[in-house]
């Protein structure tokens, strides 16, 4: 029995030792990066004077009204000639209906934020954000844009439902 015991209490402090050592790595590996590594540094550029705040909120309006009234049509007219050369109105109308009897209609919603992607193809890469309350949760309206000469468009539309 005493063996029996002894064993117990040599596995609780293995169990204590790596419980501890659980504890003080994040601590001990965020403190090296502050002092040592440089972190890693993200582009950024400001939105193009055709994609100001005014113009991006009648661009979520325009998806909120469209999808929740199921005006596939419009929605898709809501895309540039770039996506629209890639997506046809039946494949937009097909995966939105999936997406709208999962979240139901689009309630209020709230710009966020912008994340600048890039450069590809000659042209700049956003990414809009668009906090949003469905019928059905919470999620995020995703608004990707392309710019090039200037120019402007609506490149592709994502619903992300965060939280049912």
């Amino acid at each position: 029995m005493e063996k029996r015991i002894r064993r117990i209490e040599i596995l609780v402090v293995i169990l204590l030792l790596f419980s501890l050592a659980n504890l003080t790595i994040p601590i001990v590996t965020n403190n090296s990066k502050a002092e040592g590594e440089a972190e890693e540094i993200i582009e950024t550029k400001e939105l193009p004077p055709d994609l100001n705040r005014p113009v991006l909120d009648k661009i979520a309006y325009s998806i909120k009204t469209k999808f929740n009234e199921g005006e596939w049509n419009k929605l898709y007219n809501i895309y540039g000639d770039f996506a629209k050369a890639q997506l046809s109105p039946e494949h937009i109308e097909s995966e939105f209906i999936k997406m709208k009897n999962i979240i139901g209609n689009i309630g209020t919603y709230a710009y966020s934020h912008y994340v600048y992607e890039g450069v590809g193809e000659n042209a700049d890469w956003f990414e809009i954000q668009y906090k949003c309350l469905f019928k059905n949760g919470k999620g995020t309206i995703k608004i990707s844009t392309r710019t090039l000469d200037g120019i402007s468009e609506v490149t592709g539309i994502n619903i992300v439902l965060d939280d049912i």
